[in-house]
């Protein structure tokens, strides 16, 4: 059997086929909405996972509850983002709300980094919102800023 190349889940039935930027990926139905499907055809000369696939015919695939894919508003990557954030009790503007309590607590983004042992980069990603916090360096900041987040 064929797994879905963004989940995992083994795919039964019928295999989609969809491209996300310039990747070709073999999904599931329910990953589907995530890229823009592709139309298999046997004479095509590209191949995909052993499916010949012509990849030129591509088009939006109407996907789960009657929406069609719309890969330019819901990015794959801002969704999990979003997913991530609420399994981590984060919210919305977590980098705001960062930035707001060290401000509050007197500290400089060098001495959050210092005294939650990262470097002082990746304090200012987290407060730009340019990457997500891990478990481990959300807890330090937690502990350090909790009487004023």
């Amino acid at each position: 059997m064929t797994e879905c190349e963004i989940c995992g889940v083994e795919i039964k039935g019928k295999v989609q086929y969809i491209t996300i930027g310039s990747s070709k990926l073999q999904v599931c139905k329910a990953c589907a909405r995530y890229g823009t499907g592709v139309v298999v055809d046997k004479k095509a000369k590209t191949t995909l996972g052993g499916e010949p696939v012509q990849l030129v015919k591509a088009k939006p695939l109407q996907g789960l509850r009657g929406r069609g894919a719309e890969p330019h508003k819901r990015r794959l990557y801002e969704q999990m983002d979003l997913v991530i954030e609420e399994e981590m009790g984060m919210g919305e503007e977590y980098g705001r709300k960062i930035k707001e309590a060290r401000e509050k607590a007197g500290l400089k983004q060098a001495e959050l980094a210092k005294r939650i042992n990262e470097k002082q980069s990746l304090v200012r990603k987290i407060e730009n919102e340019e990457i997500i916090p891990s478990k481990e360096v959300w807890g330090k900041i937690e502990r350090v800023l909790k009487s004023f987040l």
